[in-house]
């Protein structure tokens, strides 16, 4: 799989395929195909068809969610501490544990028991185990970005792939989605369309990372070639203190984080908010569908575009240049949020930037895990590329609180009419929309200007002087 015409160095290609430099990321978009299906209709699923009580379905939505946040970061450091299985340390995992899943994603709309408690009890099993099976696929996916590139650019080009493909779901999506569903309720009925539906795009997802399986082979160590080698060996496999070192001895790492935190609630700020805009000042709700698909056009553009844009200026500059590009849109927005199509365009603008920051953000992190074996000889990618599900997972969680907060501010209430919305209350969905999503972007702007001091010159150094460690250690082990 792959050009086979690519140099070999140590029995390794040298540089990423054009395969992986353009189709790594299918298994992406075929992930959140499967994770589509439980973000539009679990909730629906379990109140209109399983016919669950308010306070079970609250009770399996919350504390499931919670449960995955709290464990989000677990699954990269297991991925570096334990034994390397017959495929790699990464690889393996994309195929390990996921034929599993589309059982455990069936099952998650399939009612067993005739009461509550019973049927409660068994959806909650399933569906945290679904969670807890395809993280680690999901881990190990994002953690190959630093194991099969091995320069600044290759990261960038491999990670502006998987975003652009993860953005393209947004289509496939329309076409899978309430038309699919509506084909499968006509031959299963209801009761089962949601099973099969699901069981189909868990499917894809099986598909889809063996597909990254097959194009990353060769990249990576196999689990006999690393036990084979005792400096690889011990270079690869982390233990507890290793892992708190990579993290809290990584500066870059930890102002990283902070910056990702701002992209994820500029995200889920808009994306919450938006549809308050066009119902209480553009006053026109029917905007919305228009607004959705051209910020999904932009999102693929600027995922796929940011391939170039990060190897001419570096995914650092990029994503910095972006965050300020996008905080100037929402404030002009601010000023003229009066005008409802300036503002779609304005915020459309913001999302073009996002999509580069989605895609150069994971290069970002594989650039910390270069610096991360580059001053502790220890390899702790996969727990750093791990890592980027905590500020994901906790934007989620604030945006909730901000989004209220901010309706709060200005009185808001679902008793008002739209056409008397006053402008304190309008204010207040401004705040939340446009105002401090660019607060934070500016914050997360100046922390990666000042704290992640990764040129990509030094980066390419680092790999230099590690790959010379490499072959000393190894030529005595």
């Amino acid at each position: 799989m792959g050009n086979q015409t690519m140099e070999q160095t140590a029995g390794k290609p040298k540089g990423i395929s054009k395969t992986i430099r353009y189709f790594y990321g299918v298994g992406d978009m075929c992930f959140a195909l499967m994770t589509n299906v439980g973000v539009y209709y679990s909730a629906f699923y379990l109140t209109n068809v399983a016919q669950l009580s308010l306070p079970s379905v609250a009770f399996l939505t919350t504390v499931t969610a919670m449960i995955d946040a709290f464990t989000a970061w677990i699954y990269g450091g297991v991925i570096n501490s334990v034994k390397p299985m017959k495929w790699g340390r990464y690889r393996s995992w994309l195929i390990a544990v996921n034929w599993l899943v589309p059982v455990f994603y069936f099952f998650m709309y399939v009612r067993i028991g005739s009461t509550d408690a019973v049927s409660t009890f068994f959806f909650f099993i399933f569906m945290l185990g679904a969670r807890f099976l395809h993280n680690w696929g999901y881990t190990a996916n994002m953690s190959l970005i630093s194991v099969v590139a091995k320069t600044p650019d290759d990261r960038v080009a491999m990670a502006s792939s998987r975003a652009t493909w993860n953005n393209m779901s947004k289509f496939a999506w329309s076409y899978l989605g309430v038309p699919f569903l509506a084909i499968l309720t006509g031959i299963f009925t209801e009761k089962y369309a949601y099973a099969v539906l699901s069981l189909s795009m868990s499917l894809l997802m099986v598909a889809g990372y063996f597909f990254h399986f097959k194009m990353t082979e060769g990249y990576e160590d196999t689990g006999t070639e690393e036990l084979a080698n005792a400096a690889k060996t011990k270079r690869a496999r982390t233990n507890i203190v290793d892992l708190l070192k990579a993290l809290f001895a990584n500066p870059p790492l930890l102002c990283l984080l902070i910056a990702d935190l701002a992209k994820w609630l500029f995200n889920f700020m808009v994306a919450g908010t938006v549809v308050y805009y066009f119902t209480y000042i553009a006053l026109n709700k029917g905007m919305q569908a228009s607004y959705m698909l051209i910020i999904a056009f932009l999102a693929v553009i600027g995922a796929y575009f940011s391939r170039y844009i990060g190897k001419m200026l570096s995914g650092r500059v990029t994503v910095i240049a972006c965050y300020f590009i996008m905080a100037a849109a929402l404030l002009a927005a601010r000023m003229l949020y009066t005008s409802p199509w300036v503002v779609v365009a304005l915020i459309s603008l913001a999302q073009l930037g996002y999509g580069c920051c989605y895609s150069c953000s994971s290069a970002l992190y594989a650039d910390t895990a270069v610096y991360s074996e580059w001053k502790s000889g220890k390899n702790a990618s996969g727990w750093i590329m791990g890592l980027q599900n905590i500020p994901l997972k906790t934007a989620s969680t604030l945006k909730s609180a901000l989004l209220a907060a901010c309706l709060a501010i200005g009185g808001f209430s679902a008793t008002i009419a739209v056409e008397d919305a006053s402008v304190a209350m309008k204010e207040s969905i401004c705040l939340a929309l446009m105002v401090i999503p660019a607060i934070l972007l500016i914050i997360g702007a100046v922390v990666l200007l000042i704290g992640f001091r990764l040129p990509k010159s030094r980066v390419e150094q680092m790999e230099r002087e590690i790959e010379e460690r490499k072959k000393a250690e190894e030529s005595v082990a």
